[in-house]
Order: structure tokens, then C-alpha cells, then sequence
């Protein structure tokens, strides 16, 4: 489950995090207020209560320091973050060091985490600074926290940000991905075999399903306008056998995407909410779509054409 932590403010962030800390470290977090907190949000002395477990905690003096962003594509891989941390944060944990104040550093972040990148930073901070115990915290594991402390979820009124459903938008992405390759590649191949969809298509049925599903006019001519003119070209590229795999792909998406539209369908008002809403879920989570990402919604807008999401 995604909170969407970008949309909450730098100093919501530092508290939510210091709420977490109570849970997994100990009701004692003492918490610092903004300003230059000398490379610390929070901090803690004595035997960790359950992290990184139960049986084996961290001990001694732990500082807890939190990183926002609100961008929500943002990765502890991008140079800023990684700047940041080397030019800011370990001059100013080297000092703490240097006082005896630190035993074990947490830094948490609403940043995608990557392992190669995050687990070299945690070893530079190790290393650096002469500290033992080191671990950068992203918003993966934020949200699992979250779930399974859902008073801090309500205390922070995150349920207002979170998002209505999950799917496998990696499938989505794979579709895009490969259909954007082969109508580069193909592109006077694919034109010679179109036949474009006729005017007399049958807009009647369309208008009906419209009406049932809550599908604007305006927006309906905005598919038409932006989207109908690939549809064909889909066709054809679900149909190759080359892409069986990935016609599969598509069923299998279309399939999981309809039954979770079903099921939270009142959560919408008009339909394009939900296009908009899927839109952004899967831009947001797969950063590489940004120069194809028009191609998100002429998926989504084949889907809904085709009858595979939405009401019939």
C-alpha cells in the first residue's frame, strides 16, 4: 500500500518517523525541533526493543534522522541524495562520533530504496564515521511499518492520501515498453496492414457503455481525439505471435485491473478518475515511462474501448 508520504510536509515526515521509532525502538525517543539539528531528527538511548528483531536489538545510543522529498519518484540512487549525504550528513555525524553520541544511525526516507546504491552509502557511513550499526530506511519499509501500526496511519490522516487499489503496474509498463519498440522499429510495416477503424463504428454502444460506467462526454472525445488512432495498431500488435507472451500479459492485467475496478468503483465518481488515477500509480512507480507516458492512458483507453475494463 502506497501512502503517498510526498504529500505530507517535511515536518509531518520528522514526526511520523519518530512515531515509528516509539514503535520499533522504545517509548524514549526524544525528538528535536527544526532547525540545525546538527545531523539528528530524534534520538534514543538503550536496548532497542525490537529492531532490527527481538532476539538480537541495537544498542546504545541511536540517532534517528529523516529525509523528505516530495517527489514520488525520487531513489536514494540520484546524485542529490547521494551528495547529500556525503557532504552534509557524515561531517556532521563525524562530530557526534567525535562526542560520543552515536552509536547506531537510522536514516529514513520517503526515496524508493535501491540496494546496490543504498547498501554502499550505509558501508561509506560505516566506514567514515567508525559507526557499527548504520541502516537507511525507504519508503518501502516505511509502509510496511505503516501497516502494521495503523494508529500512526490515522494519526497522521494518511488514509486520505493512500492508494484506493494495487496491481501489477509492472505488467503495464512491459506492454508499453515493448509496444513503443515495435512501432519505431515496424513503422511502415505496420501502417501497410492497418486499416484504419471506419467512421461508422458503432458509437451508439460505446454512448451506453459511457453511460453505465460514468465515462464523460468530454473525456470520451478526448480518447477519440488523442487514442483511437493507435487501437489498431494494438490489434495488431496483441495479435502477432511473436507477442503471445505478452497478449498474456495483457489478459492477465486486464483481468486483475477490471475485478479491482469493481470492487472499489464507488471510490471514483466519473470513470476518468479511475484513468487518471491508474495513470499517475503507474508513471509515479516506474520512472522510465517518462518519455512514453502518453502511451499509459492509450492503453487504458484500449482497454476501455475493447471491453476489457468497465462495464459492458
Amino acid at each position: 500500500m502506497d501512502y503517498r508520504l510526498e504529500n505530507i510536509s517535511e515536518n509531518e515526515f520528522e514526526e511520523l518517523v519518530n512515531s515509528i521509532c516509539q514503535k520499533i525502538l522504545g517509548i524514549g525517543i526524544i525528538s528535536f525541533r527544526k532547525g540545525k539539528d546538527g545531523g539528528r531528527d530524534g534520538k534514543f538511548e538503550g536496548i532497542a526493543e525490537n529492531y532490527p528483531s527481538s532476539k538480537l536489538p541495537w544498542k546504545g545510543k541511536f540517532i534517528i534522522q529523516s529525509k523528505h522529498t516530495d517527489n514520488p519518484i525520487a531513489s536514494c540512487s540520484d546524485n542529490n541524495f547521494q551528495n547529500m549525504i556525503k557532504k552534509d550528513e557524515i561531517p556532521k555525524l563525524k562530530v557526534l562520533k567525535a562526542n560520543n553520541e552515536v552509536d547506531n544511525y537510522l536514516l529514513f526516507t520517503n526515496r524508493r530504496f535501491n540496494a546496490d546504491i543504498g547498501i554502499n552509502l550505509e558501508k561509506e557511513i560505516k566506514n567514515t564515521v567508525c559507526i557499527e550499526n548504520v541502516v537507511i530506511i525507504g519508503k518501502e519499509t516505511i509502509h510496511q511499518y505503516l501497516n502494521l501500526h495503523k494508529n500512526i496511519v490515522s494519526a497522521f490522516n494518511l488514509n486520505k492520501y493512500f492508494l484506493p487499489f494495487d496491481f501489477t503496474d509492472t505488467d503495464l509498463k512491459e506492454l508499453v515498453l515493448e509496444f513503443h519498440n515495435q512501432i519505431t522499429k515496424n513503422q511502415s510495416d505496420i501502417r501497410n496492414k492497418i486499416k484504419k477503424i471506419k467512421d461508422d463504428c458503432n458509437y451508439i454502444e460505446k454512448e451506453l457503455k459511457n453511460e453505465k460506467n460514468k465515462l464523460g462526454r468530454d473525456y470520451f472525445e478526448y480518447i477519440k481525439t488523442n487514442s483511437l488512432e493507435y487501437f489498431s495498431k494494438i490489434d495488431i500488435f496483441l495479435k502477432d505471435t511473436i507477442n503471445n507472451e505478452l497478449t498474456e500479459v495483457y489478459l492477465n492485467l486486464t483481468n486483475e485491473l477490471n475485478n479491482m475496478i469493481l470492487v472499489k468503483r464507488d471510490e471514483f465518481a466519473q470513470f476518468e478518475e479511475i484513468f487518471v488515477y491508474i495513470y499517475q500509480y503507474v508513471y509515479n512507480k516506474n520512472p522510465q515511462l517518462k518519455n512514453k507516458r502518453r502511451f499509459i492512458n492509450i492503453f487504458l483507453h484500449y482497454m476501455y474501448f475493447n471491453c476489457d475494463i468497465g462495464v459492458k
